[in-house]
């Protein structure tokens, strides 16, 4: 390798010993090198659904978001090989409230991995014989993981000189203030000797020359309407970026009532089934323990004739009589501390990967379940019929919330939900 060439390598290992390999969360300042490689690396082994966890790997890529810009004004390369899209979101509550989204193409641009289609392939077609890094990609064994179908409006200037035939781009350039950002697909091998002499090529032989200090100072007629334009257009975009963030999180708000016809694991399903019935006027609260036992509820009801303590089940099965029988004792339990009897409201998800139309009314439970919420006086709720019923007051159909509450807290067994729903969305 060229020895004047500093190379930091980020989950992309290089036999030269001279690469520094390095991994996203470490010291090395990125701005230090002529060259860094980065395959950005999956979310897995990291704690799930951990909102700080979260919000420090959002602090994490604006750190280096900020390296790289240094790296590219001073003249340096930066060179991203494509691989699998990943995200790492918290939900927050019910209300999407303290929800925390990154990606791991974050560093690059927050927009960037919304372009990218998951795929695996080894066939790449080049359009031009010239680009240094087509002879790269030739020399190396290309296994790409992934393809470009959309480049954000700051990356707007890559030229693309690979492909996954017609599907998407592969490998692209484009320069990047006074350096430049280059583009490649997943490699199964890196022909490393044509790799550094492609760098080395973008890093010194087609580097501009730093302007001096004094460049600023001099002047430019019409320069600044120009400048004003441009902020102005900033300004405009900070406020269309707001905007869409906004619809952004109220689109997933929305979409999020989906996870009543599909979850099945509790982090997911629990917050979902609160919102749908707080929709209809239930007043929940979040879980507990229930105060001196071992015993955790997933929420209480607080409205109606009388108050309710929830519990959210999911399954590929029917929900079965192992998953019914310790909310029973729960219920038994919270009387006991209590001295008053609260109304047990089941709600599954049962057969969960069953399309929703071909598990309508009691299928999700077991004859089991069935039996013992009707000796034991629990209401059994469908979560396909609370999403059903959800779509109405989406829709906004005139809904009796106090009856179909009513019919709820009064139900043993399973309650149907269907005369209260109109039209079904499946």
């Amino acid at each position: 390798m060229t020895k004047k060439l500093r190379v930091i390598s980020i989950n992309v290992p290089f036999a030269d010993a001279s690469v520094i390999q390095a991994s996203l969360i470490s010291d090395w300042a990125l701005f230090d090198f002529d060259v860094v490689v980065i395959r950005p690396q999956q979310f897995e082994g990291w704690p799930h659904l951990d909102s700080t966890t979260c919000q420090y790997l959002q602090s994490i890529m604006s750190t280096k978001k900020t390296e790289l810009d240094s790296l590219f004004r001073q003249g340096g390369v930066l060179v991203v090989f494509l691989d699998v899209p990943d995200v790492y979101r918290v939900e927050g509550n019910r209300y999407g409230q303290g929800a925390c989204i990154v990606d791991n193409y974050d560093f690059l641009d927050p927009d960037f991995a919304s372009g990218l289609r998951k795929g695996s392939g080894t066939q790449v077609t080049y359009n031009t014989a010239s680009e240094p890094f087509v002879n790269v990609l030739r020399k190396s064994t290309v296994a790409w993981t992934s393809y470009l179908v959309r480049t954000p409006r700051s990356l707007e200037a890559l030229k693309f000189f690979a492909h996954a035939g017609t599907a998407g781009a592969l490998g692209g350039k484009m320069p990047y203030g006074e350096g430049h950002l280059i583009i490649l697909p997943n490699v199964q091998s890196l022909d490393e000797k044509s790799f550094f002499e492609a760098c080395a090529e973008y890093r010194f032989k087609r580097q501009g020359t730093i302007p001096p200090e004094w460049i600023g100072r001099t002047l430019v007629p019409g320069l600044e309407p120009i400048e004003a334009a441009i902020a102005g257009l900033d300004k405009r975009l900070a406020e269309l970026q707001q905007e869409r963030q906004l619809r952004v999180t109220e689109f997933e708000g929305r979409t999020s009532y989906r996870k009543l016809l599909y979850e099945k694991g509790k982090a997911q399903l629990e917050p979902v089934v609160l919102r749908a019935l707080d929709d209809l006027d239930f007043g929940t609260t979040p879980g507990e323990v229930i105060a001196g036992t071992i015993h955790e509820i997933d929420g209480r009801t607080t409205k109606g004739s009388s108050a309710g303590i929830v519990e959210v089940k999911g399954s590929k099965n029917q929900i079965a009589q192992s998953e019914f029988s310790p909310f029973v004792t729960k219920i038994l339990a919270d009387a006991e501390v209590n001295k008053k009897y609260s109304k047990g409201i089941l709600v599954g998800n049962g057969l969960c990967e069953t399309e929703p139309s071909k598990r309508l009314a009691d299928s999700v439970f077991s004859p089991h379940v069935l039996d013992g919420a009707k000796r034991n006086s629990v209401a059994l709720v469908s979560a396909v019929e609370l999403y059903w019923l959800c779509c109405a007051l989406l829709r906004g159909d005139l809904v009796d919330k106090n009856a179909i509450r009513e019919v709820i807290l009064a139900g043993n067994g399973y309650v149907d939900l269907k005369p209260f729903s109109g039209p079904p969305p499946f």
